[in-house]
């Protein structure tokens, strides 16, 4: 099937229902169809293209989609297992993770590729020992990134410049710390975790201080993503025993954005504030984005947090 063409095979569907008050039913356009697995997507700053890993049987690559002309094509030259891909603030480099395949088991480090010098880097790699270093996710100024690491251990939400060293360890707690995601503003991370029994999301400060619960469901809160603003945080949940995109104001309540029958997860913002997630909604895993940023759709209205 040809991706020659403009918006390479989009389709536009309205979600069944979305509470929100004094808005229309929010619409989203389709941005792949060949349904093969996906995860992670990421904007870029300009918000012209999206990276995402897609799963073909046992193997992994990311792709990077252009917006304006529905072109695809491997984001780097190497045939992976790589994944969980982040644009720089600047749009000139991305952080991804790759699997260094070992018997019986991965051996995660987190590389950074430059598109122009078509190279990449290792920035986070393991220590004396095998670890996963994964999911990484960059600070507003581009000089350093929040990522997860298992290299003490239990799995923690780390800090670290970009041009290397200066690692700062953020959570010691005994759980799993996951998915981090740095603010806007710079001043915070949100990550998933289980201390309190099962995935809430919570938020905790640059400096290891600070931190709080954002969420208490009977569900798993996960993969938190900051709006532009920094005002709300989406997540995936599966409190309404469905994984469907939750939208929640900071210091708010959350609103079920999806409610469908389908599988939504891994939600990513555009740096014009629409958002986009994959969804099995229409035979196989694609990835969509809200046809309007979700500010002009109102405020999201009372929920169960």
């Amino acid at each position: 099937m040809s991706r020659s063409s403009p918006f390479f095979a989009m389709q536009v569907v309205t979600l069944l229902s979305c509470s929100v008050v004094g808005a229309a039913e929010p619409v989203l356009v389709r941005l792949t169809t060949d349904g093969a697995l996906k995860q992670r997507p990421a904007w870029s700053p300009t918000a012209d293209r999206v990276v995402f890993a897609r799963h073909n049987g046992a193997a992994i690559r990311l792709f990077e989609l252009t917006l304006a002309t529905g072109r695809e094509a491997p984001l780097t030259e190497q045939p992976g297992p790589e994944f969980d891909a982040v644009y720089s603030p600047d749009g000139t480099s991305l952080l991804y993770t790759f699997d260094k395949t070992s018997p019986n088991q991965g051996d995660m480090d987190i590389h950074r590729w430059s598109p122009a010098e078509k190279k990449s880097a290792p920035i986070a790699i393991t220590g004396k020992t095998l670890s996963h270093e994964e999911w990484a996710s960059w600070s507003p100024d581009g000089k350093r990134f929040a990522f997860t690491s298992t290299r003490d251990g239990n799995q923690e939400v780390y800090i670290a410049d970009i041009a290397g060293g200066d690692w700062k360890r953020l959570t010691t707690d005994n759980g799993t710390d996951a998915h981090p995601a740095w603010s806007p503003d710079g001043n915070q991370i949100a990550f998933a975790t289980d201390r309190w029994g099962d995935l809430e999301i919570a938020v905790i400060g640059v400096d290891g201080n600070g931190l709080e619960r954002v969420t208490r469901s009977t569900g798993l809160d996960d993969y938190p993503a900051w709006s532009p603003d920094g005002k709300q945080l989406a997540f995936t949940s599966n409190r309404d025993r469905n994984l469907e995109i939750y939208v929640q104001d900071v210091g708010g309540t959350a609103v079920n954005l999806s409610r469908h029958v389908a599988i939504d997860n891994f939600p990513a913002w555009t740096a014009d504030g629409k958002l986009g997630f994959i969804s099995n909604r229409d035979d196989g895993f694609d990835l969509y984005v809200t046809s309007e940023p979700l500010s002009n759709r109102g405020e999201p209205g009372a929920s169960a947090p």
